[in-house]
């Protein structure tokens, strides 16, 4: 029912009734107390933005030397090894994962390269311990020096580390479907990652000498 139903429905005679002027009053106070909350709504100062949820508290232990030694060098193993062809005196042997035990070792090696990956993404992890100094001094870099490329480009630094982790993640998902092959050719591809890391921070001034042409 509108107002103007109220102010012309209830007559009598030729004014209003007392009933359709407080209904015209209630009508109206109702209106205005609309007004009035809208009007506040409008004014009010907006919510405070909830604060960003801070990061975790990691605290790095390990130095990348140490995760290298104890962690990513041996688990790599573990994947090269699980597929090869070697020659020998004997004729070719072919090692393959031949059971589920097997194939359980190469995921688990896959699985500690794709977490050792994050490792060393976390910021503040130091390159080699205190007083730790470069076995082949002019061809390797010293710890204090790889220190500072990864300090100076972070993201480049990410970027290697995420090739490593990008291609476990891949040999895990050739281990689940038993695929020999795949696992040997994704090996090549964390080869391929780790070398690119050595030779930008490690030993980025070694000189492969060229191979001597066949006559």
């Amino acid at each position: 029912m509108t107002c103007s139903t109220l102010a012309t429905g209830s007559r009598r005679g030729d004014g209003p009734s007392r009933h359709a002027t407080s209904r015209r009053h209630g009508v109206r106070a109702v209106l205005l107390a609309s007004v009035i909350a809208t009007a506040a709504g409008c004014g009010r100062a907006p919510e405070p933005a909830q604060p960003a949820t801070p990061a975790p508290p990691f605290v790095p232990t390990a130095t990348i030397k140490d995760l290298m030694l104890s962690i990513i060098d041996p688990s790599a193993d573990v994947v090269w090894l699980s597929v090869t062809t070697v020659q020998n005196a004997t004729g070719t042997v072919e090692t393959r994962p031949q059971n589920d035990e097997d194939w359980e070792r190469v995921k688990h090696g896959a699985f500690q390269l794709v977490e050792a990956a994050n490792l060393l993404m976390i910021p503040g992890r130091r390159v080699a311990p205190p007083g730790d100094k470069s076995v082949a001094p002019g061809v390797e870099l010293e710890p204090e020096e790889m220190q500072v490329m990864i300090d100076k480009d972070p993201d480049g630094w990410n970027m290697r580390a995420t090739a490593l982790h990008t291609a476990a993640l891949q040999t895990l998902e050739a281990v689940k479907s038993h695929d020999a092959d795949k696992v040997f050719e994704l090996g090549e591809q964390i080869e391929h990652a780790c070398e690119g890391c050595h030779r930008a921070y490690w030993y980025p001034n070694e000189v492969i000498p060229e191979l001597p042409s066949v006559p």
